[in-house]
């Protein structure tokens, strides 16, 4: 909630349903200027003045109303002069007309309560004292009688039996409104009024028949698969089928309002419906996934479950195109959340989408996962931040009231699944699945709702499932009185197709006649599915990357000298307006200093220059995590704020009117939804160096499903490639368990086919290179790097400016400092037929190592760096090694504990190296910690010893 909404909050908290009764009795006394009201009271009415539609403005119509508004001094005039016995008349019927005004708002806030929400009854609706005029003084027998309103509810005057008619027809019925919780009084009242509109909840012949044939064909469908793959998992939509005509109403009404994209994620729960009857994926090639056809003839990819596939098509309504999108996604619920909000964001971008309103994500949940999985809250918390705000989402919950074998009183705290939402002050719409025409409705407002006030809304379609979880389980196991209802209860299409003949809209050989046509045209598409061959085309408009093996290039990653020093100069030089801190003045400085002098280039320099030369080129660049603008140790300073009025200035956007935007984000408190989101954002443009930098890299693992499921196994099970890259801050330190290992052992199991880049670089050149490879290849891969933490400020490790020449590139393994002969000030090493040990190692091991080396002026030992875990560097190593053949012994080191860092992945790869060299000690031997259970110790003295270990044996 911004700040802005904390501000309204808090001015209105207290005005909420319980303290009602005694609000009315203080305004009543305000407005007959009664003495015995307190001055507080009196004081907070004379000063919302006009503003007093915070209560008051409850008796205004809504807006396309004639009447106006009621004028508090009209009321509190008409107490002025002697009182009288019409005065008290009068008196009594302003009590009237303000308790009226009471009970309309409880319906506001309450009537969802005993609306008639859910289709097979189960749901008691209590009774509530609030809802009976009753409770407000309202006898039986004056329920005829005539109350003035002034406007409220488009009402001059009404009476108590009209009033509850009209209430509990907008608030009671088949639909369910929860908006009063929204503190901007604007959306408020909009979403007010449009509830309340006369005649507004219509629908043409046409209409009808649109809705209808959505009906058919949604159910249809699912009958047909079910008599055709009997037993076949599919997750049908059976007793949700108006989410299919709800969805085809979002896509219409954004056409006409020139939406050019809807991102649409969902679960398997009805994915194949929608893939079919709103996405137009060809049935017959539905029916040939069912057969278990192989799509693709390459064995670069695995395939995935056919409801877990995503697909894309462009509709048309009413001369109006819009590109529709489902993103494939795991079984994990929810997962796939964030990252279509990521695609949208890039496809806003794309678009120059300022608005927000060209492209408009759509997200389908279950009941119990909107519930109960994190991400939901996490989605939301961020839908409002300025980094990774998309103008808005529609959500739609299919509640089936069962989440997999499990009750709502048993999957949640709270009365609705939807109640979540309210943390960011989201409308809510609860509707009966078995009234199409008002999930259509439902479809409507949340779709202007959504466009006009670019934030999210909820849509609650209460359903139910008429199968197990999958179509092989028996639901009555567990919920045998829910099923027994089921059975007997007729489906959507039954319930809406009799209405229609009910009411004369259409006739039964009508209704009867298009089921008929489109089983029809169901059959003669299962026939020839067989042999139907599908023609795959993943990549496409920016996307003409294409994902290829063994193209693990290095790339022409180097630039300009010249030009680097000019980015240099423009980034490190602040204008004095800008009243930047005076540490970070030195630091800057000192960088420019550095690169003019063509040496001492750090970590954060390097990268800066990184970024800076891809903006010049025409790369746009992203960078997201927390507390990315200054960097986790200090040491970016992307961001500076002015000291004196604390706004920001941001350096590398001042480097050229030509160049592109570098867009930096402090995220707030979130791994998954953060991570995914930028996963997602890179789907879409491959153009943009996309980064997340975990806080510390063993934070990444709260993003773990996104890691697992979408960045190391997305190409290879969708054909969807991404070139995201991953800083996540690596190294023993003495910090302890948590920020000591970005569980580097985690991403290199997850390594196979090319599917990732896994870096543990020790220079900035290399780094340098690193991130402009990513956008210099003509294929993307996400690129895991460890970032450095103490090396950040280390005497040794920086670069010097030939290294980011044009004559350089990135080196997956590195010399030995003491053996480069561009490096000066180390100590001579023997001939490489006369070395005896051969330290192999990655990281910030070496530079210990190297110390410790300088400290014993040992001679007889020499270290490799390997820079590029993955793709293993075989070939390099192999011309590297073979001097070492005859006489040396080769171990790697590494400061984790041997069941974790590189070991067991490098293990064999080294082994493979000795053997294809012909080594005559070709065992490959380890020097590190021993097995543990936890990453690091967080004792200090400890921490120094282990270290002291490894040196010392790296040296006997």
């Amino acid at each position: 909630m911004s700040s802005s909404k904390n501000f309204e909050f808090e001015k209105t908290a207290f005005l909420s349903k319980s303290n009602s009764a005694f609000i009315e009795e203080m305004y009543l006394k305000f407005v007959n200027n009664d003495p015995s009201l307190p001055d507080s009271w009196k004081i907070y009415f004379d000063q919302i003045g006009d503003e007093a539609d915070i209560i008051v403005n409850e008796i205004n119509g809504p807006s396309w109303s004639p009447s106006k508004k009621v004028s508090i001094r009209k009321l509190q005039n008409s107490n002025n002069g002697n009182k009288s016995q019409a005065e008290l008349v009068s008196r009594q019927s302003n009590a009237n007309s303000i308790k009226a005004v009471a009970m309309i708002r409880s319906y506001r806030q309450r009537g969802h309560l005993i609306a008639k929400l859910d289709p097979l009854g189960l749901l008691k609706a209590d009774y509530l004292e609030e809802l009976h005029p009753e409770s407000y003084g309202f006898k039986k027998e004056k329920y005829d009688d005539k109350i003035f309103l002034d406007g409220v509810i488009n009402r001059q005057h009404s009476s108590v039996s009209e009033i509850l008619r009209f209430l509990r027809d907008k608030y009671c019925g088949s639909l369910g409104f929860e908006y009063m919780h929204i503190s901007n009084p604007t959306e408020r009242k909009w979403f007010r009024d449009r509830v309340e509109k006369a005649d507004d909840f219509k629908f043409t012949q046409n209409g009808k028949e649109a809705i209808l044939k959505k009906l058919i064909q949604a159910e249809g469908f699912e009958k047909f698969l079910h008599t055709k793959y009997v037993g076949t998992k599919r997750f049908g939509l059976d007793g949700g089928e108006s989410l299919i005509p709800a969805l085809e109403q979002i896509i219409k009404i954004g056409g006409q309002s020139k939406v050019l994209e809807v991102k649409i994620g969902m679960s398997h729960r009805g994915r194949l419906n929608v893939l079919a009857n709103v996405l137009q994926k060809s049935y017959k090639r539905i029916f040939n996934e069912f057969a278990g056809e192989i799509s693709s003839k390459s064995e670069d990819d695995t395939g995935d479950v056919k409801y877990h596939l995503g697909a894309s098509s462009n509709r048309e309504f009413d001369g109006n195109q819009v590109h529709v999108s489902l993103t494939d996604n795991p079984s994990h619920l929810e997962a796939v959340n964030p990252v279509v909000l990521g695609q949208t964001r890039a496809k806003q971008y794309f678009h120059k989408d300022k608005e927000r309103n060209k492209v408009i994500p759509i997200l389908i949940h279950g009941d119990a996962a909107f519930a109960g999985q994190g991400v939901v809250a996490e989605c939301f918390a961020m839908s409002g931040l300025p980094g990774h705000n998309t103008g808005g989402t529609i959500h739609i919950i299919v509640n089936n009231q069962i989440g997999f074998t499990t009750s709502p009183r048993f999957a949640r705290s709270s009365p609705y699944p939807s109640d979540i939402a309210k943390m960011v002050e989201a409308p809510i719409i609860h509707v009966n699945g078995d009234d199409p025409e008002a999930v259509v409705y439902a479809a409507r407002i949340a779709t202007d709702f959504r466009l006009k006030f670019n934030r999210d809304v909820v849509i609650d379609l209460i359903c139910y499932r008429r199968f197990g979880h999958n179509e092989g389980d028996e639901p009555s196991f567990t919920q045998p009185l829910m099923y027994k209802k089921i059975r007997s209860h007729p489906s959507p299409i039954k319930v809406y197709g009799e209405k229609l003949i009910n009411e004369g809209s259409i006739t039964d050989d009508y209704f009867r006649k298009s089921i008929k046509e489109f089983r029809e045209l169901l059959d003669d598409q299962y026939k020839n599915a067989k042999n139907y061959k599908p023609k795959i085309e993943w990549f496409e408009g920016t996307w003409w990357y294409k994902p290829a093996r063994g193209k693990d290039k290095r790339g022409v990653t180097g630039y300009d000298l010249k030009k680097l020093k000019i980015i240099s100069e423009k980034i490190n030089t602040i204008p004095k307006e800008i009243n930047i801190h005076k540490t970070i003045a030195r630091v800057l400085e000192n960088r420019k200093s550095n690169v003019n002098n063509e040496e001492k280039i750090d970590w954060s320099t390097a990268e800066a220059l990184a970024f800076g030369s891809l903006l010049e080129e025409g790369y746009p660049v992203r960078l997201v995590g927390q507390d990315s603008g200054r960097g986790t140790f200090s040491q970016r300073h992307s961001v500076l704020r002015n000291q004196i009025d604390n706004s920001r200035y941001i350096p590398l956007n001042k480097i050229s009117n030509k160049q592109k935007n570098f867009e930096i984000v402090d995220s707030f408190l979130s791994e998954l939804a953060v991570l995914g989101f930028e996963y997602g954002y890179s789907l879409v443009e491959p153009n943009t160096l996309t980064i997340w930098e975990a806080q510390f890299g063993d934070f990444a693992n709260g993003a773990q499903v996104v890691i697992d499921q979408f960045i190391a196994s997305g190409e290879r099970k969708w054909s969807r490639a991404s070139g995201l890259v991953m800083l996540l801050p690596h190294g023993y330190e003495g910090q302890g368990p948590e920020h000591s290992s970005a569980r580097l052992e985690r991403f290199l199991q997850l390594c196979s086919n090319d599917n990732m880049q896994i870096m543990n670089c020790t220079t900035p050149a290399n780094y340098f290179h690193a991130l402009r490879r990513q956008m210099h290849r003509d294929f993307r891969k996400p690129l895991i790097m460890m970032t450095p933490k103490s090396l950040l400020r280390h005497k040794h490790c920086v670069s010097n400016l030939r290294d980011f020449s044009k004559q350089n590139t990135f080196h997956r393994v590195l010399w030995d400092h003491a053996i480069d002969p561009k490096l000066k000030g180390f100590i001579k090493l023997k001939k490489k037929e006369k070395i005896k040990k051969i330290i192999l190692c990655s990281g910030k091991i070496y530079f210990d190592l190297l110390e410790a080396r300088e400290i014993l002026k040992r001679d007889d030992l020499v270290f490799y760096r390997i820079e590029q875990l993955y793709p293993f560097p075989v070939k390099s190593l192999v011309k590297e090694l073979k001097p070492y053949a005859k006489n040396g012994k080769f171990y790697w080191c590494q400061e984790e504990p041997k069941n974790m860092g590189a070991w067991f992945s490098v293990r064999d790869y080294i082994q493979w190296t000795l053997d294809n060299i012909k080594a005559n000690n070709k065992e490959i031997s380890y020097i590190g910690r021993s097995p543990d259970a936890s990453p690091a110790t967080g004792y200090a003295k400890r921490h120094v010893s282990q270290q002291q270990e490894i040196i010392k044996k790296v040296f006997e």
